[in-house]
């Protein structure tokens, strides 16, 4: 996993090698040095004797010292199988040749449709399968020409100190919440508007803050917007914390109006720690909240629809009790030692259909 930032497929990386090394397997992690995924999973290392790490000098995924270094790894450890936990790791494991003698596994958990160029065209066909995150990632891999018989279904999953069984925050004030990068996509600007919508109100509903969970290049442009709508004492920038469920559990209402997602895994962070969720109806969101019954969808990113499905929610008590529910029995399935297991079992039939022991 070539992964700079930690995002949720980095932190999904980190479980999924901690999973499979308690359960026996021998893992090594390759991962960029001085990325936080490769710090975090340093740190398992010391208490996990089958888990391992490698640094990879930073560069692009075509990069000679990537490729090299990448290359090098794996003929060292000579592992049964290789598995990328991003595009990045897709594309060195390719390039490099490293997945040219031994069976190659790729997670992918965006939507958005793989590149046309030859390059892209490689790497989608020497994969011997695809882990998609949702129906929708299926979908999208399938439209761009792998063959459905080479993909399957694998969600991310979630840490046990993920679920919480407080009982919600009384309100108002109201807390509302958003987790993700700030990167342009995850809609952080449309919240400050909502914000800035329900305060000119001048009602009850009016009493509202907005706490946002995460960094990225685009937070200054966020903040500036909050500026300008006379709101940014009532927004948080806290940054990214680790105490994510605790802040989800003390929150009234998740909002993610995300322009693109595979599948969120904020909506399930959220619905494990018992905080209700409006989310953008794209990609794979309708998924996790299971058609709507265990969290509310909004069909486009028209600021006043979202405040108008703000304002229902905040409203009324007894439906943010219902989604509480229903998204705790929803999540309740998503837990990381199910997905690990999932993957074990894939891996060893992977290395089985390639011909090789596992």
């Amino acid at each position: 996993d070539l992964g700079p930032h930690r995002r949720g497929g980095q932190r999904q990386t980190a479980l999924v090698c901690a999973g499979l090394a308690r359960r026996g397997q021998e893992v090594r992690l390759a991962a960029l040095g001085g990325s936080p995924l490769l710090h975090e999973v340093t740190e398992l290392v010391r208490e996990i004797p089958t888990l391992s790490v490698v640094a990879i000098r930073t560069g692009t995924e075509a990069s000679p010292r990537v490729l090299l270094g990448l290359r090098h790894a794996v003929r060292a450890f000579r592992p049964d199988v290789v598995y990328a936990g991003d595009a990045r790791g897709h594309g060195a494991l390719v390039f490099s040749g490293a997945s040219r003698h031994v069976p190659l596994v790729v997670h992918r958990r965006v939507v958005f449709a793989p590149g046309r160029d030859p390059f892209s065209r490689m790497k989608y066909r020497v994969a011997d399968r695809f882990w998609a995150v949702s129906g929708a990632v299926v979908s999208a891999l399938v439209h761009a020409g792998v063959p459905q018989d080479r993909i399957r279904i694998v969600p991310d999953g979630l840490p046990p100190e993920a679920f919480r069984a407080s009982a919600p925050p009384p309100g108002p004030p109201f807390r509302l919440v958003h987790v993700g990068a700030f990167d342009g996509q995850k809609g952080q600007a449309l919240v400050v508007d909502v914000v800035a919508r329900l305060v000119s109100r001048g009602k009850d509903i009016s009493d509202v803050t907005a706490l946002f969970l995460g960094d990225g290049p685009e937070i200054s442009l966020v903040k500036g917007a909050a500026a300008h709508a006379g709101v940014l004492s009532r927004c948080i920038f806290a940054g990214s914390v680790a105490d994510v469920a605790d802040r989800l559990a003390a929150s009234h209402l998740l909002l993610l109006p995300s322009r693109s997602e595979g599948a969120p895994l904020a909506l399930v962070e959220a619905m494990a720690a018992g905080c209700p969720v409006l989310a953008h109806d794209v990609g794979g969101a309708g998924e996790m909240v299971e058609g709507g019954e265990a969290g509310r969808l909004v069909p486009d990113l028209d600021p006043a629809r979202w405040e108008t499905a703000v304002t229902a929610l905040l409203e009324s008590p007894g439906e943010r009790a219902r989604l509480i529910e229903a998204g705790r029995r929803a999540a309740e399935p998503r837990r990381i030692e199910r997905t690990v297991a999932l993957i074990e079992s894939e891996l060893i039939d992977v290395i089985a259909k390639s011909g090789r022991e596992e």
